[in-house]
């Protein structure tokens, strides 16, 4: 200060200062820079493992509305042969047994769960996050529960039964042996169509039918249009991977 190099001093401890100012913040910069890095690759991991699920799921709806269109058109002929009183045969039978198939559709949610524990506000992406959640928390909710048909009087399983059991018989003179992968060969009778005079002239089965094929019609669409769901999830997902 004897010297009058004050201001020189003060130059100096503001420059080191400003040095460590601006040091500081190309560390924090740096640091976030590794901190959105990591977060974007977690976002995409997320992104591969709900695309992975919604893949699988997909097909397992296409599969099913495969084999719901191919009982459609059975238990379609299956009226007409009843109306039209076509003679027994082995292809009625299994007309009128495969009439109450169903098949159950089992979505995979695991990716979406894990993406719940980390928080869904990984998905940076506002629509495609909320898209997301509404398929799995409501579409494929209720997909998985078939379609809210499952106890009801619309389950086509549980409307059929009643005339399978009046109607088939074991033909105890037709044994039968099936041999199982995994398990020892069994012997069954085959299954026929008993007192079919009056199986033809039964209103109420046909009648039953009729709502069979109309109620599986609606499970068909109700399906179909999730599948268009799914995939347009599925393609939002990609664009964002893509991104």
């Amino acid at each position: 200060m004897s010297e009058n190099k004050t201001g020189k001093y003060l130059k100096y401890a503001i420059g080191e200062i400003i040095l460590v100012v601006i040091g500081i913040l190309i560390a924090l910069q740096i640091n976030n820079w590794n901190e959105d890095r990591k977060v974007k690759k977690l976002e995409t991991q997320i992104y591969k493992e709900l695309k992975s699920d919604l893949v699988q799921t997909k097909n397992d709806i296409e599969k099913v509305i495969s084999e719901h269109k191919k009982i459609l058109k059975s238990t379609q002929q299956l009226i007409f042969d009843i109306s039209n009183k076509k003679s027994y045969s082995d292809s009625i039978y299994r007309l009128f047994a495969d009439a109450g198939d169903d098949f159950k559709i089992i979505p995979k949610t695991s990716a979406f769960e894990n993406l719940k524990n980390i928080g869904l506000s990984t998905i940076s992406n506002d629509t495609l996050r909320i898209s997301i959640s509404n398929l799995f928390q409501l579409d494929l909710k209720r997909l998985g529960d078939e379609l809210g048909v499952q106890n009801t009087s619309f389950n086509i399983t549980q409307q059929l039964y009643p005339y399978q059991m009046k109607y088939l018989f074991l033909d105890t003179n037709e044994p039968t042996n099936y041999n199982f992968k995994h398990s020892d060969t069994i012997k069954v009778y085959k299954l026929k169509i008993k007192n079919y005079d009056t199986f033809l002239t039964d209103n109420n089965l046909l009648k039953t039918l009729q709502l069979s094929l109309w109620n599986r019609s609606l499970v068909v669409n109700e399906e179909a249009e999730i599948l268009e769901t799914v995939k347009n999830v599925i393609d939002g997902i990609e664009n964002e991977i893509k991104q």
